[in-house]
């Protein structure tokens, strides 16, 4: 009986136990959920509520962070609007070994690992699968006091329902003022759980000792391209006609500016076109759609029905920001038609379409004498309503072909998190963002916001930290600040230095906190997932509640950046090195997962000779700036396609060590995360097709 057990194949429940990471009930298992998962949810198991989430990072790698309230104990003395005492923790697994016909699935596990550390274990678990049960052992130390284990039963005729029998080896008289929160009177020991899944969405219900406890949660796979389909998508162009030849092209302006109309019509912006012996040449960009492959396979499409008919060649140069960052050549036209209209796989796309970094010459082709540049006429460009399109509910976006135009978000939510003044607070407002595009490579960008309602204001207690002020203020520009405020008003110049070389000049006022002038410059090896980029910024800092006001502050900050992609997984590590906000100096360590849904994930950690002893810091045990964050693509969960992304981070807002400048452009920002894409959902290619 055992021998046919071992052989019995079955998928593999891992399910999230009330901290968030795969387990059992209250203890762990050496499971990590199918790569890509990303969780969410809240439990109640007295005396502690939580809210969690947790991450299949990699197959072998799982992180967890969570929110837990402590009921009955008091979060600050002499601070009774922050309510009972909270607490952060981070949780990590590490899959060693992965479960084979005869061994176990073996991990090792961290808890709570940095911070306070209130929640602090570790732990060895093996988990082996026996047809429709699955049986954990293990063994841990400090919270998790010794040996644990448990039983999962999924029937293989629903395996949304489950049954889980555990041995809990929580250490319960011990936690965190334990005898004020009752967890004193806890006891471990054997544990019960119903478990049922619907769709994404998990609950699970259990009882120890008298103590009932829940776990509800949603489970997302980040690894599925798209949650929902495209059912508002517009067609690409194809609208078959009479073309001109080369000819009555050049004589007729009136067939290029069609070809523009068209173009705009479809959101691609910035265009410059022009033909010389056969050679159509495009400039273009795109502030709708993600992927730039799928953008110049919409152009090129147009081109193929709207331009000569007698055309040998296209080129597009695909621009971001007036920087030529892609060159699309299409070289035989024939086949590319009956590719468009047939399919085919990569490998025969590859014959006649080659993808390139643009060349800084691309420019010059639009100014030649021996080739003419068409720009359609001029026309009014409509103010758009859009509905919960850029992650707002309602807006209001106005803008033409060159890139001009505005935004208007008449309602914007922000929440801050555990300062002493109260564990809460949120601030709302309306904005109102411009930009205009007054030259090649030359923007005016800026921002203004009505505050509405905010308690931001209402932290009272002054920061204590010994280093200059430069974001623990941030309650005293609330408070300071007019109704109407001034964000940001920048000119920006961009230039393409060289192949894969570009530049960047900023002057104005850069943010809320901060103006002053400077500049920076990227470099992307060619044939290469590195890149290099330095940073040099002169700063002064704005007074609180003045629009053009400055403090007795200034600062010049200097960061080199070393960025290394690995498209396969869609990962990127940055270091930043240099001189940050506060005059410290150090290394700001970035690491980021992109999945395939368009999902990003990540985390930095920074280093500095900053001694910032406010707590948890101490003159011993400084505090480091950290964080986590999660960036979503809006696309995958509209009807149609959108560049507009969601994001949110678990910061530490009221912190001075380790800090950097809003950036008014970073340039690997601009060109990575579509660089990314491009590898981490389906080729440049493949993606002409979509």
């Amino acid at each position: 009986m055992l021998a046919a057990l071992l052989c019995w194949a079955s998928v593999t429940n891992a399910d999230p136990n009330v901290n968030g990471a795969t387990g059992l009930i209250y203890m762990p298992s050496a499971r990590i959920d199918e790569e890509g998962t990303f969780r969410i949810g809240f439990s109640n198991s007295d005396p502690y509520f939580t809210t969690w989430s947790s991450i299949s990072m990699f197959p072998w790698l799982e992180l967890s962070a969570r929110y837990t309230r402590i009921d009955g104990v008091p979060g600050i003395v002499g601070s009774p609007e922050f309510g009972n005492y909270k607490d952060k923790a981070f949780d990590a697994k590490l899959r060693l070994l992965p479960e084979s016909r005869f061994f176990p699935e073996i991990s090792v596990g961290a808890q709570d690992f940095t911070g306070t550390q209130l929640f602090k274990s570790q732990y060895l678990a093996l988990s082996k699968r026996f047809g429709d049960f699955d049986l954990t052992l293990g063994y841990g130390n400090d919270r998790i006091a010794g040996g644990f284990g448990g039983l999962r039963y999924s029937p293989s005729w629903n395996h949304n329902l489950g049954v889980v029998v555990e041995h809990d080896a929580t250490d319960y008289a011990n936690d965190f003022s334990a005898a004020l929160s009752g967890a004193d009177k806890r006891t471990n020991g054997t544990t019960y759980a119903l478990e049922y899944k619907f769709g994404w969405l998990g609950t699970q219900l259990s009882y120890q000792h008298g103590e009932v406890g829940a776990n509800l949660y949603v489970s997302i796979p980040l690894m599925r391209s798209e949650f929902v389909p495209k059912l508002h998508e517009p067609k690409p162009y194809s609208e078959i006609g009479v073309q001109p030849t080369l000819d009555q092209w050049r004589r007729d302006p009136a067939h290029a500016a069609r070809l523009v109309r068209e173009l705009d019509r479809q959101q691609l912006k910035n265009i410059n076109l022009a033909v010389d012996k056969g050679e159509v040449e495009v400039s273009l960009t795109n502030t709708r759609i993600r992927l730039i492959g799928r953008a110049v396979g919409r152009a090129v499409r147009t081109i193929l029905l709207l331009g000569p008919a007698d055309a040998r060649e296209i080129h597009i140069t695909y621009t971001l920001n007036d920087l030529a960052v892609l060159t699309y050549r299409f070289t035989d036209l024939g086949a590319l038609r009956r590719f468009l209209s047939n399919g085919g796989s990569e490998d025969q796309l590859k014959e006649f379409v080659t993808v390139t970094y643009a060349k800084p010459e691309y420019a010059s082709r639009f100014q030649d004498g021996a080739m003419v540049k068409f720009d359609a006429e001029d026309k009014e460009t409509p103010l758009r309503v859009q509905y919960g399109e850029d992650g707002q509910a309602v807006s209001f976006r106005q803008e033409d072909r060159f890139l001009s135009g505005f935004t208007v978000v008449p309602f914007k939510l922000n929440f801050f998190f555990n300062d002493p003044s109260g564990a809460f607070h949120y601030d709302t407002f309306s904005q109102l963002i411009y930009q205009r595009h007054i030259g090649p490579g030359w923007f005016v960008n800026s921002a203004a916001r009505l505050t509405l309602f905010e308690d931001v204001s209402d932290v009272t207690q002054p920061s204590n930290s010994l280093l200059p002020h430069v974001r623990s203020d941030v309650a005293l520009y609330r408070r300071e600040a007019n109704r109407v405020t001034l964000n940001s008003l920048l000119l920006n110049k961009y230039s393409q230095l060289g192949e894969r070389f570009y530049g960047r000049w900023s002057g104005g006022y850069y943010e809320e906190m901060f103006a002053g002038t400077g500049g920076q410059i990227l470099y992307l090896p060619s044939e290469s997932n590195w890149a290099f980029d330095l940073s040099v910024d002169w700063l002064k800092q704005r007074e609180p509640g003045s629009s053009f006001g400055f403090r007795d502050y200034s600062v010049v900050t200097t960061l080199f950046g070393v960025h290394y992609r690995f498209p396969s997984v869609g990962l990127t590590t940055t270091a930043r090195i240099g001189q940050f906000l506060a005059k410290d100096d150090g290394v700001r360590l970035e690491f980021k997962r992109m999945f395939r849904s368009g999902v990003e994930i990540g985390a930095w950690y920074t280093i500095t000779n900053g001694n910032d002893i406010t707590g948890p810091g101490s003159p011993g045990d400084p505090y480091h700036d950290k964080g986590i964050f999660m960036s979503i693509p809006l696309a995958s969960m509209l009807t149609k396609d959108t560049q507009q992304r969601a994001s949110l981070a678990i910061v530490d807002f009221t912190r001075d060590v380790g800090q950097m400048v809003v950036s008014p452009g970073d340039l690997y920002g601009l060109v990575e995360r579509p660089l990314m894409l491009d590898s981490a959902e389906y080729s440049p290619l493949t993606q002409l097709q979509q």
